[in-house]
């Protein structure tokens, strides 16, 4: 066996476990992650199993020895097991639904625009140069980033259960240095500290006492406007903060999932939010009111991401696009009536594909869909071409899964952030000479799980996280700033 091929193999063995195309062969919880598990076929986890008594255990064991068993006159007969092995489906998630509901708002309101010009060249441009500057310095794993469309304010929360908000314009002038002993651990180029204008505790609702406690920051939403912030929560609580007048105060909670919120996304007119969750369940809040206005149904496992279609054919909705942990990736017509009438369009992985989805996005015109997969990979899908990938952009074979992905301005370039790197793929060299090489390798982040790839509206910064957002993987707890330059070739 060659070096190459050695250190391959450890890499997966190190990971997973086992063999990267075997998903049966990981040492991560899979079966619990993908909600496929034999448990959840029966319609509980793992953790809501309950405990087998001694006599309960003896008498499984006196079964499957072939032991006869008394019976009482009023115990039913035990049927006929088949030698066949069946494997349940995963039951459709429970959701209660508001009665009335809320409103769809996105299709009685127009969507919100911004003045938010991108960056001269940057949309024109055949190349980039993404240069890291600026360090936010944080001690714990980062889940999610969200910011305002001017990128005046972002926003980070993670698992030791603060938001924090950071001044990005103060940061990126270089108004506070990183010391020498922070400057170690970072790349040459990243000198400045990201400066923090404040920060909350991530408060939650205890369930199981009469306080409230600290909830890890699953994920974020914010208006563009900075007027306040979405968080998910461990719960399955979604709150509302306000930002701008009385900063860090709740004030609403949603309340209908049942396990953590991983993935918000605000709805086109901002007057929405759509949420999913590891319940499975993918919502659509009215937020005037606070009330559920639609549950779409259909995905087995956790839910990973979110996005609504940035660009669509006049006189019809945008598309919303959803992806979960065990490789599916579904669109939505929000128009269509909730119930047996609405079937999402399934982008199939391709075969003997691991399951593996941790984030997924449309290109800026809205025509095509990316999705990282866990064996190095990212499918590119185009709308209307059916539900198998159009292409497959492949990463190195010791980069790991595609954990984080984000497209640039001018429609020709993909951040693919990896276990390894974060990269910048070129999409139409991959498309044509198959001897250049496709990408360059972003320097800053190596060797951790990357939970966010953050563009702005102007194109000119981008932002990347490091965490695991509460699944698998190694982190090493940083968030970087980069300045993103035009380059002509």
């Amino acid at each position: 066996m060659s070096e190459s091929a050695y250190n391959d193999d450890l890499l997966e063995k190190e990971l997973f476990g086992g063999d990267s195309d075997d998903p049966d062969a990981m040492s991560m919880d899979v079966d619990g992650m993908l909600g496929m598990g034999e448990a959840e076929g029966l319609g509980m986890n793992s953790a809501e199993q309950p405990d087998l008594t001694d006599k309960e255990e003896e008498a499984e064991k006196g079964a499957e020895d072939g032991a006869e068993r008394s019976k009482s006159p009023e115990e039913p007969a035990a049927k006929p097991q088949s030698d066949e092995k069946t494997i349940a489906a995963a039951p459709k998630p429970e959701i209660e639904m508001d009665d009335p509901p809320g409103e769809l708002t996105m299709l009685e309101r127009p969507a919100r625009t911004n003045d938010i010009e991108i960056g001269k060249g940057l949309d024109t441009c055949s190349a980039y140069d993404i240069v890291p500057t600026v360090a936010f310095m944080n001690q714990h794993q980062i889940y999610a980033t969200a910011a305002t469309a001017d990128t005046r304010w972002v926003y980070t929360g993670g698992e030791d259960g603060y938001i924090r908000k950071w001044d990005f314009f103060a940061s990126v002038n270089g108004k506070q240095q990183l010391t020498l002993v922070q400057r170690h651990a970072h790349v040459d180029g990243v000198t400045k500290a990201g400066v923090m204008a404040s920060y909350w505790d991530h408060l939650d609702i205890a369930t199981d006492t009469a306080g409230e406690a600290l909830s890890p920051v699953y994920s974020l939403a914010a208006h563009s406007e900075g007027m306040w912030l979405a968080s998910g929560m461990a719960s399955g609580h979604i709150a509302l903060w306000s930002v701008r007048h009385d900063e860090g105060r709740r004030i609403a909670l949603l309340n209908k999932h049942k396990q953590p919120v991983s993935a918000l996304q605000t709805t086109p007119d901002e007057f929405g939010l759509v949420s999913g969750s590891w319940d499975r369940a993918v919502l659509y809040w009215d937020l005037n009111t606070g009330r559920l206005a639609r549950a779409f149904s259909g995905h087995t496992s956790q839910i990973s991401s979110i996005g609504f279609q940035p660009s669509h054919a006049a006189g019809t909705s945008p598309l919303l696009m959803t992806s979960s942990i065990d490789g599916q990736c579904l669109l939505w017509d929000v128009r269509a009536p909730q119930g047996e009438q609405q079937q999402p369009q399934k982008l199939s992985p391709p075969l003997r594909t691991p399951p593996w989805a941790t984030s997924a996005c449309w290109s800026r015109d809205g025509r095509r869909v990316y999705v990282g997969r866990r064996n190095n990979t990212v499918d590119e899908y185009e709308i209307g071409m059916g539900d198998l990938p159009v292409r497959t952009l492949r990463l190195p074979a010791n980069s790991g899964p595609v954990t984080a992905l984000a497209t640039m301005a001018n429609g020709r370039h993909l951040i693919c952030a990896s276990l390894d790197n974060v990269r910048v793929w070129d999409l139409e060299v991959a498309a044509g000479k198959r001897s250049a090489v496709p990408f360059q390798v972003i320097p800053g982040h190596h060797g951790g799980c990357i939970s966010s790839v953050f563009v702005d509206g102007s194109s000119r910064y981008m932002l990347t996280t490091s965490g695991n957002r509460g699944w698998d993987g190694a982190s090493n707890n940083v968030c970087l700033g980069y300045e993103i330059a035009p380059l002509a070739k």
